[in-house]
């Protein structure tokens, strides 16, 4: 399963009080399987540490870049080659992306809307900032997760943060008009539905299969179709237990009210796809992840500001380099103090 289909399966399994296997085809669940543990064998981090960390650039203003759903520090690669100069960079990856052991399991019980996973990241990040010493860096976040540790870092710890900037950044799941998804879901009702139906009746015994077959399509993280599907691999490559662990605390949070407090520059860079992606009705669920959840909201943040860009997926640093370099350095330059 995935982040785009899982919502038609929380329709099913929640709201309309359906089995969320009912008329699947076989091969989609197994009920031997126990995805919300780890594997018997799994070696597991503390909670609390970071899966790794990479340093970058000897510029004059300190970075945290954060990105998230299966990836982690390789997304940025390109972005700190270019940007060397210019900023002082530690690009995170999550514990349990790229490669890197996740942390344990909360106990049994434990409401996804407690964010176990995510909160302990944002601590993490927060004590990073700290020990190194860094100049209330720009925190920068990307992609499901990444953008949610960012952004709870800049709210809940202003006075190390710099500025906030979202690369293809949501702060929940709202859908398009023409879904069965509810509209304007409340956070109670969001960790309900992940607790109490959509973690335990379909993401505890979906196959891998499933997950690999209906998560993100190579075209929607970049125009570049081999950069896609390399990435697209990427974000299917850490175990099916850590991927849910992820998705199921981003689906039982809703950051609007946080960012209604956070009183940081915000700069959102939101990818546009391309003009037959954007026509392509069975891709409506990117609107909800990307443009949806920010209608209307940003007016409320003090000194935000929204770009979108054409011609671009959810490696919008890599499809559009030059605009988002250029975009991000006016942001950092203008909003330096």
């Amino acid at each position: 399963m995935s982040p785009r289909t899982a919502l038609s399966c929380l329709v099913c399994c929640s709201f309309f009080a359906a089995s969320a296997v009912r008329g699947q085809p076989a091969g989609v669940q197994d009920s031997t399987l126990n995805n919300l543990q780890h594997a018997p064998d799994y070696v597991t981090a503390p909670l609390g540490t970071l899966g790794a960390v990479v340093e970058r650039g000897r510029g004059p203003v300190d970075m945290i870049l954060v990105s998230g759903s299966g990836l982690g520090a390789s997304v940025f690669e390109g972005f700190m080659r270019r940007n060397a100069t210019r900023y002082h960079m530690l690009a995170v990856t999550l514990p349990g992306f790229e490669g890197t052991a996740a942390p344990p399991m909360p106990p049994a019980g434990t409401s996804y809307g407690d964010q176990t996973w995510t909160g302990a990241a944002a601590d993490a990040i927060a004590r990073l900032i700290r020990e190194r010493r860094l100049d209330r860096p720009v925190v920068v976040g990307h992609f499901l997760n990444g953008s949610q540790v960012a952004m709870r870092v800049a709210v809940e710890h202003p006075e190390l943060v710099r500025s906030l900037v979202l690369l293809a950044g949501t702060p929940r799941y709202e859908p398009v008009s023409v879904s069965r998804w509810p509209k304007n879901m409340t956070l109670d009702q969001k960790v309900k539905g992940v607790d109490q139906l959509l973690a335990p009746k379909w993401f505890k015994t979906v196959t891998r299969a499933t997950w690999n077959t209906n998560n993100w399509k190579p075209t929607d993280l970049s125009v570049d179709s081999t950069l896609g599907r390399r990435f697209v691999d990427r974000c299917n490559a850490p175990p099916l237990p850590v991927l849910i662990r992820y998705l199921c605390e981003f689906h039982a949070s809703d950051l609007w009210p946080e960012l209604n407090r956070l009183d940081r520059p915000l700069l959102l860079i939101q990818p546009r796809f391309t003009a037959t992606l954007r026509a392509d009705t069975t891709r409506r669920y990117l609107a909800g992840y990307f443009n949806n959840p920010w209608q209307g909201h940003l007016e409320g943040c003090p000194h935000a500001e929204s770009v979108a860009v054409d011609n671009a997926g959810v490696l919008v640093m890599e499809d559009q380099p030059v605009i988002v370099d250029r975009r991000v350095a006016d942001f950092v330059k203008r909003e330096g103090r």
